[in-house]
């Protein structure tokens, strides 16, 4: 009898650390899209940083971003487009502008690519050469997503996202000859619609 009753006590007591353990859990800490879940309790406003996270990625996305990519006379830079809204990556189906222009008031050309991680990751040894042909620069081995060449004036490009991951807006000066010290600021903006 005494055997049957500690039996069951134990059998109510694993039940109880059950649900309690379950009710407990710590959130994931991780990266990517399951770190980003947030918790909030009735009653109880979310955290100041949450809040201000989130509404200035709201923010970006709703009105665009408008920067300035600085880069070196000859070389080139790129924006990690979902790190500048905030995010991880951009989503499937995301429908964006993107819109740059001259950062010497058309006395500066460069060539503006969007491109994916894989392709970014290629940049940084493929150089710029002239297509005589198709009248054009090419980067062998690489495929622009969006590729504006020689900006003198305003150009603007809309995009689809067709893959959820990373993207990359680059401003390359390569194409140019000679030596200059020289930094420019390229304006570009991107816009989600």
């Amino acid at each position: 009898m005494r055997f049957e009753r500690y039996s069951f006590l134990f059998a109510v007591l694993v039940i109880l650390l059950a649900c309690v353990s379950g009710c407990t859990t710590l959130p994931n800490t991780g990266s990517g899209p399951a770190a980003t879940v947030a918790t909030t309790v009735p009653g109880v406003p979310p955290s100041p940083a949450y809040t201000q996270a989130t509404s200035a990625y709201q923010a970006a996305k709703n009105t665009g971003l408008e920067t300035t990519i600085k880069i070196h006379a000859k070389n080139f830079n790129c924006l990690d487009i979902p790190k500048e809204f905030g995010a991880t990556w951009l989503y499937q189906d995301e429908k964006y502008t993107i819109w740059a222009t001259s950062p010497g008031s058309g006395t500066v050309n460069v060539n503006i690519l969007l491109l994916t991680a894989s392709d970014f990751e290629k940049i940084q040894t493929v150089m710029p050469a002239w297509d005589a042909v198709k009248k054009t620069w090419v980067y062998d081995g690489i495929a622009p997503l969006i590729q504006l060449n020689d900006i003198s004036t305003p150009q603007e490009k809309t995009i689809t996202i067709k893959n959820q991951g990373t993207y990359y807006l680059c401003a390359d000066d390569r194409q140019e000859s000679g030596s200059n010290d020289a930094i420019f600021q390229v304006p570009v903006k991107i816009t989600r619609l």
